[in-house]
């Protein structure tokens, strides 16, 4: 699904909904059950990192959890 970055790879496993536009700038939505994430970055890495980090916070608590 996303060979580019192992992390959005770990994230798709992990059964999150996962959406990459590339460009300028780099933009990742990820969704999993109620929660949502919008993150942006200059490069894919930089944004996989962010929104990977972001994933890992987010709890099953179903908040929304919206940034760039």
């Amino acid at each position: 699904p996303h060979g580019d970055s192992f992390l959005l790879e770990l994230l798709h496993f992990a059964g999150w909904r996962v959406q990459v536009r590339t460009g300028s700038p780099t933009r990742i939505r990820a969704t999993r059950g109620a929660v949502r994430l919008d993150v942006t970055g200059a490069t894919l890495p930089e944004a996989a990192g962010t929104v990977f980090a972001r994933a890992m916070r987010s709890g099953r608590s179903g908040d929304q959890a919206d940034g760039e």
